[in-house]
This record gives C-alpha cells, structure tokens and sequence, in this order.
C-alpha cells in the first residue's frame, strides 16, 4: 500500500481548529509566536482577525506543520506529500526541503503580497466539466479569465476581473452548472493577473536554499514531484497558474498511491481523493507488481501509459447538474466536495487520456530538465536572447538564444549555464573560438545547423568532459540538437566522429585520448530536428514525411541513450502537432513564432508584421548562408525590397565569377542603392588573384540587411531581411480573431500552452477506449 499525505489550504479553517494541538508542541508554537510577533493562540481564537488573509495564511501553515509533526511521531513517513495551494508550503516543510521558520516567512511574505492585491475574483463552478467551462468561455468572450483550481471533473474555480467573473455566473448556471458561488475574495488568486506579485515573491525566493525533499511532494503547478533546483521557480509559478489538483490526483493514482491521509482541519482533500480513487482507478488485474498502471497512448511517452488529464479524467457519459453536491466553498485556495457519484453498468469503456505533459518523449524532457517536449529557438537572425530564454525557462520549456556575429559575450554564456538554456553554435572560421568560450562557461546544450556534417569544432563541444559510467558505458555529458533536412545529413550526425577528426583533436589538446574514446562509440548529435528542406534538395519530401525516415536511422544509432528526432520550424496549429506527435516526434522547435514574442529582440513593427504575415505575404530568397550552392530560405516579402534585391544579386553571382564582369551601369546601381559605397574586396581575403567575387558582393549585402540594432531595429529599413518558417503563417491563420493574435501575447509559455495542450485533447479524443469491469 502506498500513502500520501496531504496538507490543505486557505479555506479549510474551522472554528476552535487546532484545539489540543497547540499544547503538544510549545517549542515550535514559540518559534512561530516569534516570526509573527503575537501569538499563535491569540490569532487562532480570533475570528475577526482569521478573515484578513494575512493573518490565516500563517495561522493555517503553523496548524498544518504540528499536525505534520504530531502524524510523524506515531506513524512512518508516507510515500509521498501534496498541499493544495496554501498547503504545498506545509508539505514542503514536512518533506524537508526548508526548515520551519523559513516556510513561515516565505508564508508570511505571500500573504502580504496577496493582501496588497485587488480587483480580481473568484467564480466556484459545479456541475460543469472544464471543457465545457472553456467552450462556454471562449462562446462568451471571456478571455480574461483562468482556471485557478481544477479540483474535480465537475468541481472548478475560476478567476480574473471582478466584473468579468461575477458576469459568468449566470451564463454558467443556464448552461447547466449546479451551483456557481462567487467568493468573498478580492484578488484574482492563481491566474495570469498576479504575475506582478509572482515576482516579488520570487525576489523573497531566491534568497532561501531549498533541499531536496526526503519525500516527493508533487508540484501543483506541474502535477509531478518537485526538484530542490526548481523549487523556488514553481513557487513563483504557483502564485500566478492554475492549482492542477485532479492531474495531481490522477499522477498519485497512476504511481500506485492507495490511501491519502488529510493533515489539518476539513476533509475536503479525502473527499477529492474517494472520487479520484473511483473515476480514476485502473481496472482489475491491470496493476503492474509495483502498484503502478501499465499500457501506452497515442502520443504519450514511450513505454508508460498516459497520465490521467484533468480535461479528460471522466467517464464518457455525461454528469449532470443535480449529481453534483458542492462542499464549502472558499477563497483563493478553495477546494470543494466531490460530486456524488452516479450510477455505472458493470463494464464501462473509458477513453486512455493524453496530457500535454506527457506529449513527445520523457527522456528528452529529462535530458534537458523541460516539463514540456516544447524547444524555443529562433531562425539565426538574433532576434532570441537571454530575456526569451529566462521567460522560456521560467514556463518549463527548452530554450537556445540565436548565434550572434561577432565575439561571445561572457555575460549571456555565464547565464546560459547557471540557468540551464542552450545556445546557437553557427559553423565557421570562428567556430572554435566559440566553442572554447561554452566550455568555459558550463554551457551544456547547443543548438547547431551544419549543411555538411559536424565540424571538429561541434565534436570538441560534444565530447568534453566525456567519460565511462558503471559497467564501462560511454557517458557523454554535453547535447547537441542538430537540424538536418534530410537523411544523408542525418546520417552524418548519427556516426561517432570520424578518426582523422579525433586524432587531429588529441594532438592539437581539444579533447583527451579518454575522451576520444569515449566519442568513438556515440553519436555526435544528441538529437535531431528536422526542418523544411531548403533549395537544394530534390527529394521533394517535406518535414513530417522525413520525420520517420530520420527516426528509423536514429533508432540505429550507436550507443547506450536513445537519439530523439522532433519537428523544427513546420507545426503552426494544434492539428500539426498532434499529427507530428502521432508520427513519433519526441519534441517540436519553434522558431519564426518565437520572434514575436514580447520579449524578443526585434522592433515592435516587424513583429507586428510576422504576426501579420499570411502564405502570400512570404516568399523564398537567396541569404548570405550557403548562397553560392543557391540554397532558398523563407522570408517576408511585405514592406521591404530585400527580396527582388537579393535575387538580382545571385543571378548576378551565377552569371559572372568576378564582380567587375558584370556590366558597368548595372556595377553602379548595386554600388549606389545596394552597397552605398565602393564594392571592395573583403579584409580576410588572400586570394592570390586580388579579384572580387560576385559572391563577396551578394555576401556583404545579404550581412547587411540582416543587421539591426540591439533594440532590434533594421539597420536597412527598406530592403531588411525577415525570415519566417512556415509554421508562423499557418498559426497565424489559426489564431485569426483570438487573443494570440496580437505579438503581444505570444509570450513562449501561451504558444506552447495553446499548441500543445489543444493536441493533447486532439490526441486524447482519438485515444482507444480501454474496458473495465466494475463491481
């Protein structure tokens, strides 16, 4: 039997709570007396002061933490912890990751910030299913609201604008709610409206060290059990996103938990955990001899069934209104009773349901410490920085900045590596240069795009640090994503190094004989994302048609860790990526969409324009990347010349080898509109001809019209280069008339969240319906 422990939040207050409790523990009473500056006792009999949520907050976590420690010295430590809201503060005390006093100030630092907030509300609905609540929502126009609480299939708390919540209520009642009950709360809690009060809690955050917990307490923003690393940022993250207590619920019930023990006052958690238990128990004889449920669905991770979602956590017959019984209904952290049950036929077929969370595959998400299969990336402009990547982090995604011309610059790598994102490594005579300054900084993830196969730089960054695990196993502890158009150039990637290239890297020091060695038996790249293939390639396959092709050569790469193969710069809608995920992608990259997020580095107009961009306002032109072989990319023909300019150079690149060939009245019009000055030949050319190249010309006017200023500016606003994947027009049209249509909102977390949790209800509509028999 596996047990958890759960801790309760603000809302579950009683009168006379604690009673008996105070006196069993006066050494700790007197260490919260002294954190508070008046004493426990004092507050818990005063029902006035109870009602300020700065005085409760506190009270209701000193009550939770002597309930722990009176639960603990009679019985063993359970196998696992969970707090609803308020509660997960209680629960991480009693895991051991932060000591007593240090929860309370952080509890007492969270009530103030919250007691400072107002004009928000909270809206307790029962009787209605989430998808039906967001259905209705997105009918009625009510954008500005979240889900605070997902409690129950039929048992939700909603929260936004005031105004916006209270006018729900009777839109929700004639669409079937039994009971809609708005709360006596001023703050809009768990939602998008304190992201401001988010982060001064984080600055209080990131002054405590947390520990990792003795005992896995699982995370309401994720569902999953917290990391001592991350703690802090889920902390944050908890004050302004949903409390996803069902998905919780349903994680515990999928690990084998049998039993959950509510520690403080209410039973409204044990309530919660009898309809989990019943809605969400496997059927008999399915049960693994570790307690856990086994099976697969379509676009879960490989080897392990999909989680119970919180969307897609009931029984396919509908509940109705009069079958719901709501329990006390409270503030921010309000959990309420569990519906009554109606009655089942003795076998029932239940739909396998996919969470957006076990989307792609779960060794890639560990491998690069993600909570979503989601990589932010850019298109090699510079328009992804630190600021996206922090944002990209913060929500549990992936992120690499863009390779920068010019030297690296310590600041941005030393970030990269405290903070765990990756960067673009571009090809090139500065390659290595590059290289030494991640190595220097602990980068340890890179994002990279060679046309002809790893260079000896990539392999030096791949394989430093490089060594042998237990039994001798090859360990390579840095990743490499390389994006790759077709098979040979996959291929390429999936071989370990060529010797030459190592011995060459063992006599000039770049990596040690060991390390070598090691890199003789694994892949250069870690992963791979496959893109749209550019101009050169006549194999006429698109990016989801190469994808199993790709896969099935990974599948037959060389060493002991699996080569995961996603989708790069191609899924613009929710139908694109549950389709990829039903192909076997193990994550998806974004790129031209990350360029309109807020915090990209590109000005406000050309962001305005991408997120404008439809099919006919792209169009493909020649870029100063591999420009001579006539390689195409994609990019916005709107509001600039940038295009018809560069496709007249390049034409004049395959006419003639030397500039001065090129007719002289048309040499004067490119040196006057295009160059603004006297073609001459670049600083690092040694040719012994002393000739310019027709190439050298197309080469500097392609780097300048990708230039812009560290606000994103162009420096050439009328002929500038804007490049644009595929996937923006097409998430563009999708997204015509609802809040992502504005840049502004696109931030990396809201692209991903609406992609991927709209494929995983794709996904889970088409799942098989698995049968069980019930008593």
């Amino acid at each position: 039997m596996r047990v958890v422990w759960a801790f309760p939040g603000q809302g579950s207050q009683r009168k006379d709570m604690g009673a008996g409790l105070l006196d069993r523990h006066p050494e700790t009473l007197a260490r919260a007396d002294a954190v508070l500056g008046r004493p426990v006792r004092e507050l818990v009999a005063d029902q006035t002061a109870l009602r300020d949520t700065r005085v409760l907050q506190p009270v209701l976590y000193t009550l939770g933490a002597l309930t722990y420690l009176d639960r603990a010295a009679r019985e063993p430590q359970p196998d696992c912890m969970i707090g609803h809201s308020l509660g997960e503060y209680t629960a991480l005390y009693a895991s051991g990751a932060l000591d007593f006093e240090t929860g309370l100030r952080l509890v007492v630092a969270r009530a103030e910030i919250m007691g400072r907030a107002s004009g928000g509300g909270m809206l307790a609905v029962v009787g209605l299913d989430v998808e039906r609540l967001w259905e209705i929502m997105r009918r009625e126009g009510a954008d500005d609201v979240d889900v605070a609480n997902h409690n129950s299939p039929v048992q939700t708390v909603l929260s936004g604008p005031e105004d916006s919540v209270r006018a729900l209520g009777p839109v929700l009642r004639r669409a079937g709610a039994g009971k809609c009950v708005l709360l006596h709360i001023s703050v809009a809690a768990h939602s998008r409206y304190m992201a401001e009060a988010a982060e001064e809690l984080g600055a209080v955050l990131d002054t405590v060290t947390f520990h990792e917990p003795r005992v896995p307490v699982v995370s309401n923003v994720t569902a999953r059990p917290h990391r001592a690393d991350r703690i802090a940022l889920r902390l944050r993250e908890h004050m302004c996103r949903g409390v996803r207590w069902w998905d919780s619920l349903a994680h515990l019930v999928e690990q084998g938990v049998t039993e959950l023990v509510e520690l403080g006052p209410g039973s409204v958690l044990t309530k919660l955990w009898a309809t989990a238990r019943t809605e969400l128990a496997p059927p008999t004889g399915t049960q693994g001899a570790d307690g856990r449920v086994p099976g697969s669905g379509t676009g879960a991770d490989a080897g392990g069934g999909a989680a119970p979602s919180a969307r897609n956590g009931r029984d396919s017959g509908p509940r109705s209104a009069k079958d719901a019984r709501p329990g006390p209904e409270t503030g921010g952290d309000s959990a309420g009773a569990p519906p009554t049950r109606p009655k089942a036929d003795a076998t029932r077929h239940r739909r396998v349901p996919v969470t957006r969370e076990r989307l792609g595959a779960a060794r890639f998400r560990e491998r690069y410490g993600t909570e979503l299969a989601w990589v932010v990336s850019g298109t090699g402009d510079g328009a992804v920085g630190d600021e996206v990547c922090r944002v990209a982090r913060a929500a549990g995604l992936a992120a690499f900045t863009d390779p920068v011309p010019g030297p690296p610059d310590p600041a941005s790598l030393s970030r990269a590596g405290r903070h765990g994102w990756g960067v673009g490594l571009r090809p090139g005579a500065d390659a290595d240069e590059q290289v030494t300054a991640l190595l220097a900084h602990e980068v340890r993830h890179v994002e990279t795009g060679h046309p002809h196969g790893p260079d000896a730089a990539l392999v030096r960054f791949r394989f430093t640090g490089a060594h042998r695990g237990p039994g001798g196993t090859p360990v390579a502890v840095r990743h490499v994503i390389a994006r790759v158009t077709g098979p040979d150039q996959a291929a390429a990637f999936l071989r370990p190094p060529a010797p030459a290239q190592l011995a060459e890297l063992v006599r000039t020091k770049g990596l040690s004989a060991g390390e070598a060695d090691v890199a003789r038996e694994l892949p250069v790249a870690s992963d791979l994302a496959v893109q749209a293939p550019g101009g050169w390639h006549d194999h006429g396959a698109d990016a989801c048609q190469l994808l199993p092709s790709v896969a099935a050569l990974a599948a037959r790469s060389p060493g002991p860790e699996p080569v995961h193969v996603g989708l790069c710069g191609v899924v613009g809608t929710p139908e694109q990526a549950a389709t990829a995920f039903a192909l076997g992608a193990a994550f998806l990259v974004c790129t031209s969409l990350t360029a309109c997020a807020p915090e990209a580095r590109l000005d406000g107009p050309l962001k305005d324009t991408l997120a404008r961009a439809g099919d006919d306002d792209v169009t493909w032109a020649p870029t100063e990347r591999h420009a001579t072989l006539g390689v195409l990319a994609r990019v916005v023909r709107r509001g600039t010349l940038f295009p018809a300019r560069a496709g007249l150079l390049h034409r004049l690149l395959r006419e003639h080898r030397y500039f001065a060939d090129v007719p002289e009245v048309r040499r004067r019009h490119i040196e006057e509109h295009l160059l603004g000055g006297p073609a001459t030949r670049p600083p690092a050319d040694t040719r012994a001809d002393g000739r310019l190249r027709t190439a050298d010309v197309f080469r500097r006017y392609a780097r300048e019209t990708a230039r812009r200023t560290p606000a994103g500016i162009p420096v050439r606003p009328l002929d500038h280069q804007l490049p644009c994947d595929a996937e923006l027009t097409r998430f563009n049209r999708a997204v015509a008339g609802t809040a992502l249509a504005a840049w502004t909102a696109r931030t990396p977390d809201a692209v991903a969240g609406h992609l991927l949790t709209n494929a995983a209800e794709l996904l889970s509509a088409r799942a098989p319906r698995r049968a069980e028999t019930r008593p």
